[in-house]
């Protein structure tokens, strides 16, 4: 018998109805709701524990079997718990709880609708999913991640059925059903609520540590599994056989791709990315660095793609173009016209120019909001350097890489999170064989950090932008 509430059934008080079902798992059944009043649609998660609850005969009041009431009740109050967490979290990433409430003896979370489709029936419709497509999903997806992470919050059961892509491709995290509350590398006695495949060793047992690498873990899982189209082995098995690398499934992964999909899936949890922030610096400072960085191919036609790596006459043009605007008087214009000789014919060309919150202008290729906004991955280019990476609201924010095409810091590659345009932690930066790890000061030159020289075989611990230790490297 379906274990669901029927489709027309009320519940929260006659303020919800359902409309149809969204999915059935172990602990709980969603529903597509609609608010009678309000005419709005929603997601109603219902604590339902498969195989220990069934419903009465008015099929509305679960009733128990195989399970005690108090520890019944034990794990409804951390299913509402967990909720009451999760009504604090506000990110564009990360599913929104609206409501908590109880009857029929169960608990229900009322959620935000989420349209699309599960990265997981993306992959079984299409196919596996080309690099830079996956990356802007998983860029998506690491600021969510990052963000709950922040929160003190574990997802504990990250895997493509729980990221849903919409139809503007906007990344969206749900179901936190598994979510908990944690302090990083505690113990933790907790029910192993898991996914083989995407779940660390560490998860299946239910006393063992878990933190920021446990997720991490399960995000280079679904990174795997975009790429190759087939699900990662379950950590049970690795600790027998090893686990075929995502590029020998799919040869065109670039190697350092690869890399970073098996650091951050390895076996021991201190082997692993510590932490989000580390885990992209790596993916999107590679693909940056290549010019892979793109707006996935379904956003063609929808206003929200503008193509790049940009044609090398293109770029030319938009340097040009750059030279002149910065030639002209400043105006609140959003658009300049440019005179561009060529060829002895005299051309108009119009292009666009953007404003950080500084005042800065810059060029823009990249995803746009329908307000013609920057937000997203872009690529913008300053009269001193250029920058690749996310924005929001036209800032630079998220992860990226700025590279300096003049002036005094010509050459150096930074690779970082950027808040409101800032640095604002460490970050690496490359400038020739050397490569430094650590802090800035607010001129962006080196404060605290190590910087290795590989060609000298040496690496030099700074502090305060001064060399206060050498060390030789073996």
């Amino acid at each position: 018998m379906n274990p669901a509430l029927e489709t027309g059934k009320t519940f929260g008080g006659g303020r919800y109805i359902v409309e149809r079902i969204l999915g059935i798992g172990g602990f709980g059944i969603t529903y597509y709701v609609r608010h009678v009043e309000l005419g709005v649609h929603y997601a109603v998660k219902e604590f339902f524990i498969s195989g220990k609850c069934v419903r009465e005969n008015d099929r509305s009041t679960v009733l128990l079997q195989n399970i005690d009431q108090s520890r019944y009740d034990k794990l409804k109050k951390r299913f509402a718990d967990e909720a009451r967490t999760l009504v604090a979290l506000n990110n564009p990433h990360v599913v929104k709880v609206m409501d908590i409430f109880e009857e029929n003896n169960t608990s229900y979370i009322v959620m935000e609708y989420v349209p699309g489709i599960t990265l997981q029936q993306k992959v079984d419709s299409e196919g596996k999913m080309s690099v830079s497509e996956v990356i802007n999903c998983m860029g998506q997806l690491a600021e969510a991640v990052s963000y709950i992470h922040d929160k003190h919050v574990l997802h504990r059961d990250i895997k493509p059925e729980n990221v849903m892509i919409t139809p503007d491709n906007r990344i969206v995290l749900v179901d936190f059903g598994s979510a908990r509350e944690f302090i990083n590398d505690e113990v933790q006695n907790q029910t192993a609520i898991l996914t083989h495949g995407y779940a660390p060793i560490e998860q299946y047992a239910a006393n063992g540590k878990k933190g920021n690498y446990t997720d991490i873990y399960a995000m280079g899982g679904v990174f795997y599994f975009a790429l190759t189209g087939e699900k990662p082995m379950d950590a049970t098995s690795r600790t027998q056989e090893e686990m075929k690398s995502p590029k020998e499934l799919n040869p065109d992964i670039p190697d350092a791709v690869n890399d970073t999909i098996m650091k951050a899936m390895a076996m021991k949890p201190e082997n692993r990315y510590q932490t989000v922030h580390d885990f992209m610096i790596d993916l999107v400072g590679e693909q940056a660095a290549s010019g892979e960085i793109t707006p996935t191919p379904s956003q063609q036609g929808k206003g929200k793609k503008k193509a790049f790596p940009i044609v090398l006459a293109v770029m030319i043009m938009a340097i040009i173009a750059l030279i002149v605007v910065l030639l002209l008087p400043k105006n609140n214009n959003e658009v300049k016209d440019i005179v561009v000789p060529e060829n002895n014919t005299v051309e108009t060309v119009q292009v666009p120019v953007y404003y950080l919150s500084t005042g800065e202008e810059y060029i823009y290729e990249g995803e746009l909001d329908t307000l013609g906004v920057p937000n997203g991955l872009g690529k913008a280019l300053f009269a001193d350097r250029e920058y690749i990476g996310r924005f929001e609201n036209g800032n630079m924010n998220g992860y990226g890489e700025l590279t300096f095409i003049s002036g005094i810091k010509a050459g150096r590659v930074y690779k970082a999170r950027f808040v409101d345009n800032c640095i604002i932690d460490t970050c690496t930066v490359i400038s020739g064989p050397n490569v430094f790890q650590g802090t800035l000061k607010d001129d962006m030159d080196y404060d605290c950090g190590i910087q290795t020289n590989p060609e000298v075989g040496k690496k030099y611990v700074l502090e305060a932008g001064d060399i206060k230790e050498i060390i030789e490297m073996k």
